[in-house]
């Protein structure tokens, strides 16, 4: 642990649930960041960097903007790599502003972004994107999350429609958030530390834990938000560390 100088964070289930703090976790992040260099990785496609660190610092976090990594700003990173200026965005409405570089083009697009739209999915809306994959368009994907929590209950999140559609067409989507390596390598090169410098904290044992792990990270499960005792004693993924809270992070390092 002496080793130990940068903590990679993930936000929903792990700091807050339903934009509450998760209790004890305020002080702990304000306290740790006085020694560690931190870096929030979230999969949240509702919201837009602005918005998410409006609600921290609202809830009393002492953060700062350039230390939230977002799955849509990933993928801007991604869009402009691959020269695409057409796309057809399935995303939440509140984060279409993150894509303002970018013309939207519901006939013909470059790439398909999926984010999270809620309940509004259905048979005709995933049969149009199947077939503009079927006709060459490129699927990215801001994430590939099974599920999440809501209100204390777990839900299914867009992993299964991302799923489906690259079952359908045989081809594969472009994934952007956890447990992208992409995704942990664009945090790594923001905070300028080896991966041996840095613990990974998650309460998802497939995309925080497995996608850290996979990249070289050491990775802390916490019991919170969608942590499942049964998921993750069925799961081949074996996290360094479980700990009750992340409020219980500081008696570890």
């Amino acid at each position: 642990m002496d080793q130990i100088k940068g903590l990679f964070i993930d936000i929903a289930g792990v700091l807050i649930e339903d934009n509450r703090a998760i209790k004890g976790v305020v002080d702990t992040l304000n306290h740790l960041r006085e020694k560690y260099k931190i870096r929030l990785l979230t999969n949240t496609t509702t919201k837009t960097v602005k918005e998410i660190h409006q609600l921290l610092i609202q809830l009393g976090f002492i953060i700062e903007k350039k230390e939230i990594i977002t799955a849509p700003v990933a993928a801007k990173i991604i869009l402009k790599k691959k020269d695409i200026t057409t796309i057809y965005p399935v995303v939440n409405k509140q984060i279409l502003p993150d894509f303002k570089e970018f013309t939207i083009d519901k006939n013909k697009p470059e790439a398909i972004i999926i984010g999270d739209i809620g309940t509004t999915w259905d048979f005709n809306l995933l049969n149009n994107l199947f077939k503009y994959m079927m006709g060459g368009t490129e699927l990215i994907a801001l994430h590939k999350s099974k599920f999440w929590k809501r209100k204390g209950e777990l839900q299914l999140d867009i992993g299964m429609f991302v799923e489906g559609l690259e079952y359908a067409t045989g081809k594969n989507a472009t994934v952007i958030g956890k447990p992208s390596s992409s995704f942990f390598d664009a945090a790594l090169q923001s905070i300028n530390l080896l991966k041996h410098e840095i613990i990974m904290i998650g309460d998802d044992i497939d995309g925080d834990i497995g996608g850290a792990q996979h990249f070289g990270l050491k990775a802390f499960l916490v019991k919170t938000g969608k942590y499942n005792e049964n998921f993750v004693a069925a799961s081949s993924i074996k996290p360094d560390k479980i700990i009750p809270s992340f409020k219980n992070l500081f008696e570890k390092l």
